[in-house]
C-alpha cells in the first residue's frame, strides 16, 4: 500500500493524515452513569489509551460536563452532544457533529447506537451482555422491546463488534443469525481507590459482602434466604449488602450510595465476597474482592466462570441451600479459604487495561484508511 502524505484542515490546524494517525470519536456520555459497571469499564479503558496513544486524535462526545474526566492533552478534544443517552432526539442528533467532526473511526462503549450515522463511518461498538433477552421476566414490555431494537439496528450498523467475554459473544451467535466480525477482549481489573476515607461507616465485624441492585438476575433475594439458612449455624457474621435501598436490621445492613473510598474499605474488611448473579457479561466485583485477598462465591452461569476460573467457590444460583453451605465452607474451611484466596490474586492479575487497551487501538488501526469516512 502506497504511504500517503497529504494533509487534512482539523480544527483549524493541519495534521498529517497518513495510516498512523486516526481521528477516533468516542461517545463518553455513559460516564454520567458513576458506580455502574459501564463507568468502571469506560473509565479505566479510555484512561489507559490515552496513556498509551500520544500520536492519534480524539474527540470525546460528551453531553453532561461531569463526563469530562480526562485531563487535557494534545490529542484529545471534547464536543458536546446536548442529549442524554436513550434519549429519542439522540438517535438523530449524531448525524450532524459526526459529519462535522471528520472521523475515521466511531467507537460506541455500548449497543445504544445512533440511528442516522454517516454511511463511509466505520462503527465500532462493545456489547456487554444481552440479559434483557436472556431473562425478559425481570424486564418491563418497553424495555425488551427497545433492547432489542436498539440491539438489532447496532448489529447490521456495526462493522466490528468487540464483545467482553467468549460468553457474551456465544449469546449473540445463537441469537441472530447475520453478525459482523466479533473480537472477544475481556476487561482489565478495577482499580480500587486506595485513599483514607473519611467516612465511618460503621459496619459490624465480620461480615459478607454483596454487590448488585434489585433487578431479579441479580439474584439478592436468594443470597438474603442463603445468609438467613447460614445464622443458625454461624451467628456472629452481618451481611452488608451494596447498591439496594433497604430497611437495616441488626444483622443485616443496606447501603445504597457509596464513594469509591468506601467500596475499597468494604471489600478489604469483608471476610467473604458473594455475587451469585443469573446472568453476567463480564462481572467486575469478582476481580475487585479478589485482589484484595477475599475468597469469592459466585455464579456457575453465565460468565462468571470464565472470569473466575478456578479462583473462586461456584454454586447454584437458583439454590439456596447451595448458596448458603458454601457461605459457610468458606467461613469455616481455612484450607479452603487460603487456597482460594491465592488464587484469586493470581487470577485478577491476569486482567490487564494495558493489554485491554492495545488490543481496542488495534481495531481501530483495522478500520482507519485513508481521507475522511464521514464527509458526505
Amino acid at each position: 500500500m502506497e504511504k500517503f502524505s497529504g494533509k487534512l484542515l482539523y480544527n483549524r490546524s493541519l495534521f498529517f493524515h497518513n495510516i498512523n494517525l486516526m481521528i477516533i470519536g468516542i461517545d463518553i456520555r455513559w460516564l454520567s452513569f458513576k458506580g455502574t459497571g459501564l463507568y468502571t469499564y469506560l473509565s479505566n479503558l479510555l484512561t489507559v489509551l490515552l496513556e498509551i496513544d500520544r500520536k492519534n486524535q480524539y474527540i470525546f462526545f460528551y453531553n453532561e460536563s461531569k463526563e469530562k474526566i480526562f485531563p487535557y492533552q494534545k490529542n484529545l478534544t471534547y464536543k458536546r452532544v446536548s442529549a442524554k443517552p436513550f434519549l429519542f432526539k439522540e438517535k438523530f442528533l449524531f448525524f450532524e457533529i459526526l459529519k462535522r467532526n471528520k472521523l475515521d473511526i466511531f467507537f460506541e462503549p455500548h449497543f445504544n447506537l445512533p440511528l442516522l450515522l454517516p454511511k463511509k463511518l466505520p462503527v465500532i461498538l462493545t456489547i456487554h451482555d444481552l440479559t434483557p433477552l436472556i431473562f425478559p421476566q425481570f424486564f418491563s414490555f418497553f424495555e425488551r422491546i427497545y433492547f432489542r431494537s436498539i440491539l438489532t439496528h447496532a448489529i447490521k450498523r456495526a462493522n466490528h463488534i468487540i464483545a467482553v467475554s467468549k460468553y457474551t459473544k456465544d449469546c449473540l451467535k445463537k441469537r441472530f443469525s447475520k453478525l459482523p466480525k466479533i473480537s472477544v477482549i475481556y476487561q482489565g481489573r478495577p482499580k480500587l481507590n486506595n485513599a483514607e476515607s473519611t467516612t465511618d461507616l460503621s459496619i459490624p465485624l465480620p461480615y459478607i459482602l454483596y454487590f448488585g441492585n434489585k433487578r431479579g438476575y441479580k439474584n439478592y433475594k436468594r443470597v438474603i434466604e442463603a445468609y438467613g439458612m447460614l445464622r443458625t449455624r454461624l451467628s456472629q457474621y452481618h451481611l452488608v449488602i451494596v447498591g439496594i435501598n433497604g430497611q437495616s436490621s441488626e444483622n443485616i445492613i443496606f447501603l445504597k450510595n457509596i464513594s469509591e473510598t468506601e467500596k475499597a474499605l468494604l471489600y478489604k474488611k469483608a471476610s467473604l465476597f458473594v455475587f451469585p448473579s443469573l446472568n453476567e457479561g463480564f462481572g467486575f466485583p469478582l476481580l475487585e474482592a479478589m485482589q484484595v485477598g477475599v475468597p469469592v462465591i459466585t455464579s456457575n452461569l453465565s460468565s462468571l466462570p470464565e472470569v473466575a476460573g478456578r479462583a473462586a467457590y461456584f454454586v447454584n444460583p437458583f439454590e439456596v441451600d447451595e448458596i448458603s453451605e458454601g457461605m459457610y465452607k468458606l467461613l469455616t474451611n481455612k484450607g479452603l479459604r487460603k487456597e482460594l484466596i491465592k488464587r484469586g490474586l493470581q487470577r485478577s492479575r491476569i486482567f490487564s487495561w494495558n493489554e485491554t487497551a492495545q488490543k481496542y487501538l488495534k481495531i481501530f488501526q483495522e478500520y482507519a484508511s485513508f481521507g475522511c469516512h464521514t464527509c458526505i
